[in-house]
């Protein structure tokens, strides 16, 4: 994903009440700007956000950045133990529990490769990790390693059940792998955005490597400004915003530039479509259906998310 640059303007200081911590109202000049950056998840994170008291600042990105940890715990794929990796590993059609954190970014997952009909499909990790390790070797994979990657994708063989007692996975394809790489990110932006308004902090925006968890707006601002790739200046609050393209991750071949996206249904690269942001109600969902525009085409994309899903879609010009 592309790193933004988050133009944070000066505040004029107005005796204006805003919400404040912990329930309280406080006034705009009593807030100050607090800012955190670690590296979690496999790229920088970036905690920008308002709140009185420095050590309860301190304290609640500690917790946000523990979020991120733990999410890794559940999602990375280059972790043997990792939740995914054990669950993946049970004998097909064997239903285990898993964690709520599992369980949530495997709702939306699912949610999303529905409505994108497959283009947008977690289960496709064994055809991401072939293309992987084709970039690093420069080595494009035989027919038949395409084609044995790509008949071990489907999400319509995930069983996600939910009950009193929590919730299930059911895997019913042998050979599944997972891949929350068009996801992860976004989603760990909103959990931590989560975190910091659990504890009272709602002035705040998480940037995850270019995907971005925006709460509302700082003091006296109408909302956070966000420079695009094209250097047009977004002015957004209460949303999520990605961006995805082929600038960092690809490789060359037959010269043609293709994407580190794997189109599910043929388990081969997307050639380079240039770079697309999307704005959603949340950055998990703009996260997945950037990747969705670059597998579906933008037009494809538009009519599979629909007319009311709110959902914006800003394609900038090809490098």
């Amino acid at each position: 994903m592309i790193e933004f640059r988050v133009i944070i303007l000066a505040i004029i200081l107005l005796v204006l009440p805003v919400s404040g911590f912990s329930g309280c109202r406080m006034p705009s000049e009593s807030l100050q700007r607090h800012e955190f950056s670690l590296l979690r998840m496999g790229t920088r994170v970036s905690l920008t956000f308002y709140m009185e008291d420095d050590a309860m600042a301190a304290d609640a990105a500690e917790a946000a950045f523990l979020r991120l940890a733990e999410l890794e715990d559940v999602i990375s794929d280059w972790r043997s133990d990792s939740e995914i990796m054990v669950a993946q590993a049970r004998p097909v059609a064997l239903s285990g529990p898993i964690s709520p954190e599992f369980a949530r970014i495997m709702e939306v997952s699912l949610q999303v490769a529905r409505q994108s009909e497959g283009a947008f499909d977690v289960s496709c990790g064994a055809t991401t990790k072939l293309w992987r390790k084709a970039r690093q070797s420069g080595v494009v994979p035989s027919e038949a390693e395409i084609q044995a990657a790509a008949a071990t994708c489907d999400y319509r063989d995930l069983i996600l059940v939910h009950d009193d007692h929590g919730s299930t996975l059911q895997i019913n394809r042998a050979g599944l792998e997972f891949d929350f790489g068009g996801i992860g990110k976004g989603f760990g932006a909103d959990e931590a955005l989560a975190v910091l308004a659990d504890r009272g902090i709602t002035s705040a925006l998480v940037d995850l490597g270019g995907d971005m968890a925006v709460g509302q707006p700082p003091p006296d601002r109408t909302g956070w400004r966000i420079e695009l790739p094209d250097s047009k200046v977004l002015e957004l609050s209460s949303c999520g915003i990605a961006t995805s393209g082929a600038t960092e991750q690809f490789m060359m071949f037959e010269g043609q530039r293709l994407s580190h996206l794997v189109n599910p249904e043929t388990g081969r690269p997307m050639v380079d479509r240039g770079q697309v942001t999307i704005v959603a109600t949340t950055a998990a969902l703009a996260d997945a259906w950037a990747s969705v525009v670059l597998v579906a085409g933008l037009e494809e994309a538009r009519r599979l998310a629909g007319t009311d899903s709110g959902i914006r879609f800003l394609v900038h010009p090809e490098h």
